[in-house]
């Protein structure tokens, strides 16, 4: 059960990530769309012609020689070839000598022809003997023109591979110049091997006896001599004949004139109506899909790289700390104070987020004898005494008796939170108190029934001197009897150790973190040196949350939150008294 659960897919997660993140994930989707339409919209367009060749499969039976023998190839091993043919460097050497390409920018160099083989592609139709020539360029006039002469020459070249002997036979079949054809023609094996040819030399040969026998007998005008002499003579004539027609017909299969091309031009490229890139349309929606999920992929790797608590699962994941709960970024007014949603009669996202806060807070405490704790952060500015200020609000509202302190000796702010006076206060006591019951006087009531302050007052000019005296340890011990909760606004861990002074008397600690600023790993030193100075973290409190997506849509609110600390905070607070 327990590992079915870890693999659900939690949708309500993700979107609220996205949620957190989207304004990472709108730069990077807007990013990716202006960059596509900056390229494609700037892109020089490309135009494709295509021809459209048919390629029979060679004869195995042409031959030159009578009874030779003739080489089977199969389907694959043949089209492959011609498909590499079609792409050689000497068929487009010869198509960019035959087009004048060097003249073009695209095609120049003394290697120009090289820079066909990119914009040419070979582009067999499946399950059938077409392929397509398909040319790209710059130019639609010239993709066509080029798409052509690959078919054409292609063509012609195949036509000429088709000879069975090479053409310097030929060439010498055809050079009679020095009479020794004769001799050629009669000693082919085309000649020698014809049936017709044997028996003519056979019958030449038996009247040639004749006549020589003939001619010893009688004299060369005996009418029976020239009778067998004339047939000798014609016996020959009729060899030299048929030896010629064997030859003629030689010559014309050699030079491919009756010879079938098994290739044909089925249709010729024309030039393209519009281009092929770019694609202006699907580069849109590809860039508004792509950029889509690219969107998401840069908010996970944000949320993944993000070294700043936001969620329950960074407090319980990044840190180790319990979680406590979160109190929301929101806006105050200048005229009411920083817990004033907690005195109002309706509800309100803030004032319920404070009082979950108070009641983990009072769980976490469970077997505590002395509630007091203490209130602190990692840094400056993370919203410690705002928090504190609510918190004790609203112990006191739970019908506790509760006394704040302002344990901050060096950046005292709980007195602009309450609104009251700072003239004297805890320095007072630690600087000169004789005896607990100076403590009372300087203790100031607030607006809010149950709930006491201790301003800081005065600077001292020696804060951790004050700390370290006997009168701390004796007015926390006076308080915890006269309070039901004792709550100290201490100063933060870093750059100061202040609040370990604090701890030496107050074990008990509410660490607050702001939302999304202070990175992990100072949050955890922070909270290893408090461990290890013996004080138990009660846990972590997320302090100015922004809550979107899903997960807290239903209170319809929309917060916004102004938040100053710095050197000027003390006039900025009178502004705005959140920041503490």
């Amino acid at each position: 059960m327990t590992e079915e659960k870890e693999l659900e897919f939690d949708l309500t997660y993700y979107w609220d990530l996205l949620m957190r993140r989207r304004w990472v994930a709108l730069s990077a989707w807007l990013a990716v769309i202006i960059v596509t339409a900056l390229v494609t919209f700037n892109m020089r367009p490309v135009f494709q012609a295509q021809a459209l060749l048919v390629i029979e499969k060679e004869r195995g039976n042409n031959v030159v020689y009578q009874g030779g023998p003739s080489v089977e190839r199969s389907n694959e091993d043949y089209y492959q070839t011609q498909y590499k043919l079609l792409k050689s460097e000497a068929l487009l050497k010869t198509v960019h000598g035959r087009l004048n390409l060097a003249k073009h920018d695209e095609f120049k160099d003394p290697y120009g022809y090289r820079k066909l083989i990119k914009p040419v592609t070979i582009a067999p139709v499946p399950r059938s003997r077409l392929v397509y020539i398909k040319v790209d360029s710059y130019d639609r006039l010239l993709a066509s023109r080029i798409a052509n002469t690959i078919a054409e020459v292609f063509i012609e070249q195949n036509l000429s591979n088709q000879l069975f002997i090479s053409k310097d036979v030929l060439a010498a079949l055809q050079d009679d110049k020095k009479g020794q054809s004769r001799a050629i023609y009669e000693s082919l094996p085309a000649v020698v091997n014809n049936p017709l040819i044997q028996q003519l030399k056979q019958d030449t040969a038996k009247l040639q006896a004749q006549v020589a026998e003939a001619s010893n007998r009688y004299t060369a005008r005996h009418p029976q001599l020239m009778a067998m002499t004339a047939n000798y003579e014609a016996l020959r004539g009729q060899l030299k004949a048929e030896t010629d027609k064997i030859i003629q017909s030689l010559k014309i299969d050699l030079s491919g004139q009756l010879m079938g091309n098994n290739i044909r031009l089925i249709d010729a490229a024309i030039p393209p109506m519009g281009p092929i890139k770019p694609r202006k349309m699907f580069n849109m929606l590809l860039a508004v899909i792509g950029g889509f999920v690219l969107a998401i992929f840069a908010a996970v790797l944000v949320e993944f790289i993000d070294q700043t608590v936001r969620t329950q699962e960074d407090v319980e994941n990044k840190l180790g700390l319990p979680f406590l709960g979160s109190v929301p970024l929101t806006k105050q007014s200048r005229q009411h104070t920083a817990y004033n949603h907690l005195l109002l009669q309706e509800h309100s996202l803030i004032s319920e987020s404070v009082r979950n806060l108070r009641t983990m807070v009072d769980f976490a405490e469970v077997g505590q004898k002395n509630k007091s704790f203490m209130v602190t952060s990692s840094v400056q500015g993370e919203g410690k005494s705002y928090v504190g200020a609510n918190l004790a609000t609203a112990f006191a509202q739970a019908g506790e008796k509760v006394l704040i302190v302002d344990g901050d000796l060096r950046r005292s702010n709980l007195h602009k939170l309450f609104r009251v006076s700072n003239s004297k206060g805890l320095s007072d006591f630690l600087a000169g108190g004789r005896s607990t019951e100076d403590i009372a006087p300087l203790i100031q009531e607030t607006d809010v029934k149950g709930l006491s302050i201790l301003t800081c007052g005065p600077r001292p000019p020696n804060p951790a001197e004050l700390l370290n005296t006997p009168r701390l340890s004796a007015f926390l011990n006076w308080a915890s009897t006269e309070y039901d909760r004792l709550i100290i606004d201490c100063p933060p861990m870093f750059p100061i150790s202040d609040a370990l002074l604090w701890g030496k008397y107050i074990k008990s600690c509410v660490f607050v973190t702001a939302f999304g600023k202070t990175r992990v790993p100072l949050i955890k030193n922070a909270a290893r040196r408090l461990s290890q100075a013996g004080i138990k973290i009660l846990g972590n409190a997320v302090n100015m949350a922004k809550f979107g997506g899903l997960s807290y849509s239903y209170y319809g609110y929309s917060y916004q939150y102004n938040y100053h600390y710095g050197p000027d905070a003390e006039e900025k607070t009178k502004k705005d008294p959140v920041k503490a």
